[in-house]
Formats: structure tokens, sequence, C-alpha cells
């Protein structure tokens, strides 16, 4: 469980892994990896692949918290897309800290290698549901 390892982690990292009240992400594990590959994060994306439910669990939690418009993603130049928050809450998790992306511009989804097929996520608020 993430909470044995917390001294890897920054503090606004930590926090987000509490997730966020009454607001749920489900992104499947391969979306994950095509989110990093697409930001240019290709070592993260291949490790995101075999990441183990505890990973995927924390990443979604810290996937809540960035999806609020309102926290300070390292996102420049264009809209911050489910696509960004998705590879910045992995990176955050696998790295310990928030940093930016390598490409803020998705690399074109025709050139995505096979084992990063993405799978659509979900983003539920628990009130509505």
């Amino acid at each position: 469980m993430w909470t044995s390892r917390t001294s890897r982690w920054d503090k606004d990292v930590r926090e987000a892994m509490k997730g966020r009240p009454n607001f749920r992400v489900s992104t499947s594990v391969t979306l994950i990896a095509a989110c990093l590959w697409d930001c240019g994060e290709d070592e993260l994306a291949e490790h995101a692949l075999t990441m183990t439910a505890d990973d995927h669990d924390a990443i979604q939690r810290i996937e809540a918290v960035y999806e609020d418009p309102r926290y300070p993603l390292p996102v420049v130049g264009q809209r911050i897309l489910h696509r960004h928050v998705a590879a910045l809450a992995a990176i955050a998790y696998f790295e310990g800290s928030l940093r930016p992306l390598a490409r803020n511009r998705s690399r074109a989804q025709k050139d995505r290698p096979a084992r990063f097929s993405a799978e659509p996520s979900v983003h539920q608020n628990e009130e509505n549901s």
C-alpha cells in the first residue's frame, strides 16, 4: 500500500493521493500508459504497463485531485486535457514530485505502439451517480 512508502513523495503528492471527496476517476492502466507515451514520457509509459493495483489506485486518486481546474498543473500554452492530467498524476506518483511533461502537444495517435491502445476513462461525481 502506498501509505507505507510516504517518504518518497513530496507533500503535495501525498496530499493528492488522498483523493477528492465525492469525485472518482477510473482510468485503465493502458490509458495511463498511452497518455504518458502521447506526452513523450516513454520510460514511464513502459513502467505504467506493469504497475500494481495499489499503484493504479493511487494514480487514479491523484487524477481526481488534478482534474480540479484550480489545481496548478505545469502545463503551458494550451488547455489542460484529461491526457495531461493522467500523465501528470502518473509522473507525480512514480517520481515523487510533479514536474512538466516532456511534451505538452500530443504525439500522433497513429504512431502510438499497439501495446498502448487506450481505453476510455470515466470521471464520476459520486453525488450524482
